[in-house]
């Protein structure tokens, strides 16, 4: 008792210890989940208009593609590439918030009725601009690609299935080239399948760690309480 209250900070570092590992026990969510899903819908879509699957390639009616690239790959990526921010990821947070912006510019020119992809039979100057849009992603892509090459092989898999997407987009639109085009799209589904694999992996392993997770949580409660009775030990 007398080493209690001569120490009557230790308390107070108790109740700190406490506090912090409560916090850590209820964490933001993680992010990677809705963005990985997110992302293999925008650019499974885009696939699709693109690459010619399932559909004319100069198909008019690009509704499908502007809406699910403003809300789901602009929006939906975008706010995961934030909150993967507030986790201290800085790898999906540069990836969700960069792809998620070129859904948005993609949706957007959509809804303007210019499709990005499409320039087969345009002017030299529209087929340039487009082309230098490719060409610009496809040079930050190639940046992350070297950046995460060691990241993991899910991540090394996306990227370098993007890389080669925009390369051959960039191509293609710069020459008004239809076969090079659709080989971007092909590209760009096999990317939209790394994204479903990738969200299958966060998604399987976060539900066992949370399983993992269960008898440390009443473990946490337990220490807790015990530091609330020598809190009070120390009062008496």
């Amino acid at each position: 008792m007398n080493e209690a209250v001569a120490h009557p900070e230790t308390s107070v570092v108790h109740r700190e210890v406490y506090e912090h590992e409560e916090s850590r026990f209820r964490p933001f969510a993680d992010p990677r989940g809705p963005g990985w899903a997110a992302l293999a819908v925008s650019l499974f879509t885009l696939s699709f208009y693109a690459g010619a699957i399932g559909m004319p390639f100069d198909d008019p009616n690009v509704a499908t593609l502007a809406s699910t690239s403003l809300i789901i790959g602009g929006l939906v990526v975008f706010v995961s590439g934030m909150w993967a921010f507030a986790t201290n990821d800085t790898v999906h947070a540069t990836l969700f918030t960069l792809y998620g912006s070129l859904f948005g510019a993609i949706g957007y020119l959509a809804v303007l009725g210019f499709n990005i992809y499409n320039t087969v039979g345009e002017d030299a100057t529209v087929s340039h601009a487009a082309g230098t849009f490719w060409l610009a992603w496809m040079l930050i892509t190639f940046v992350i690609l070297l950046g995460t090459v060691r990241h993991s092989i899910g991540v090394t898999i996306f990227t370098s299935l993007l890389f080669l997407s925009f390369i051959i987009l960039a191509g293609g639109t710069w020459a008004g080239r239809r076969t090079a085009i659709k080989a971007g799209g092909w590209f760009s589904f096999f990317a939209s399948l790394s994204c479903m694999y990738n969200t299958f992996v966060v998604v399987y392993r976060t539900g066992f760690s949370a399983l993992s997770n269960a008898p440390s949580v009443s473990h946490k409660f337990h220490r807790k309480h015990q530091g609330d009775q020598d809190s009070a030990a120390v009062n008496v």
